[in-house]
């Protein structure tokens, strides 16, 4: 157990379902057989649910990693202690967004000090974090703020499809200025990086267009050819394994996509939607010097306090995260 990975796991919005979640998690023991769990939040919020939904498990609060006891029925937590009286349960708020941004700031930090292997998010409100000030769109553009990287990129992971993103949280309106050459180039070498420390030696790489058709021969657009294919064709030099512009509708409609290790889109649902229609995802955070895994669903704040969300899809975040942290370990 003393050389399985730390996962530093957020609290996220403290009115949502992230504190159901986690206390979910912890009732089933089997995922903790390779992964030690240090839970970042509020003690108080943690331990008024576990005792509403899971009393037989006990909540323990440690200054520092090293102090956790990581043993089954026990949650080990790093207490903040950064939630009023005044929080207003299953509604954004500027309370609940100064929590969520703590807890990620402190995870981080403890990631960039390596005194854990991994951190893994639950969700958080982008409102209320707005409404603390801190004005991001999301998780990456905050963790790339935080860890001071340039160009954080967002991936989801499910099952065997992995799909990143050139631009992430934008209005469609928007998404056809932000395509570029170097942004294209910088997603195919942040996505070749990743897959080469976590995944495989050689990636296989496809991206694809912005345009119906690729823009059929500029009929239906050029950034295809202005943007997109230069961006190819440089990291085809470079030695990079990547093929395409394709149509995303052929691509993902057939097992084509099967025989890459990732493919790129241009806008969120362009990507996000065939990737979660191929199973739960997980959200992976590119071109940061930490690792970081995310749930891929939000705060869902119409059903705080009912008991009722799961916690699938933290498990398989967190199994993420370790399986992940294990690779890494195994190759030092």
């Amino acid at each position: 157990m003393e050389a399985s990975p730390i996962i530093a796991l957020t609290l996220g919005d403290p009115a949502g379902i992230g504190p159901e979640i986690i206390v979910k998690v912890f009732q089933d023991e089997t995922l903790f057989a390779d992964t030690r769990v240090l839970v970042i939040g509020d003690l108080q919020i943690l331990k008024k649910k576990a005792k509403q939904i899971a009393p037989e498990i006990r909540v323990h609060s440690v200054s520092a990693a090293k102090e956790g006891l990581y043993q089954p029925g026990t949650i080990d937590i790093i207490d903040l202690n950064n939630v009023s009286e005044k929080l207003l349960i299953g509604q954004a708020s500027a309370v609940g967004g100064k929590a969520s941004y703590e807890a990620i700031h402190k995870a981080v930090t403890l990631a960039l000090n390596n005194e854990v292997d991994a951190i893994t998010t639950c969700p958080i409100n982008k409102k209320s974090l707005h409404l603390a000030g801190h004005l991001f769109p999301g998780h990456t553009e905050l963790l790339g703020q935080l860890t001071n990287s340039k160009e954080p990129s967002l991936m989801m992971e499910s099952n065997s499809m992995r799909v990143v993103l050139v631009t992430t949280h934008l209005p469609l309106d928007q998404v056809k200025s932000q395509i570029s050459k170097e942004k294209v180039l910088q997603s195919i070498h942040t996505t070749h990086d990743w897959l080469k420390k976590y995944v495989t030696e050689i990636p296989r790489i496809a991206v694809v267009g912005l345009n119906p058709h690729c823009g059929d021969g500029g009929i239906f657009g050029e950034e295809e050819t202005e943007f997109i294919f230069p961006a190819l064709k440089t990291a085809e030099k470079e030695g990079i394994q990547v093929s395409g512009p394709y149509p995303a509708d052929a691509l993902f409609a057939r097992s084509v996509s099967e025989k890459y290790d990732a493919i790129i889109c241009m806008y969120h649902d362009q990507g996000m939607i065939p990737v979660k229609m191929n199973g739960m995802g997980v959200n992976i955070t590119l071109g940061l010097p930490i690792l970081r895994t995310s749930v891929d669903h939000g705060t869902a704040f119409d059903i705080v306090d009912q008991n009722i969300a799961s916690a699938e899809n933290l498990k398989l975040a967190l199994k993420t995260a370790g399986r992940l942290s294990q690779f890494t370990l195994s190759m030092q």
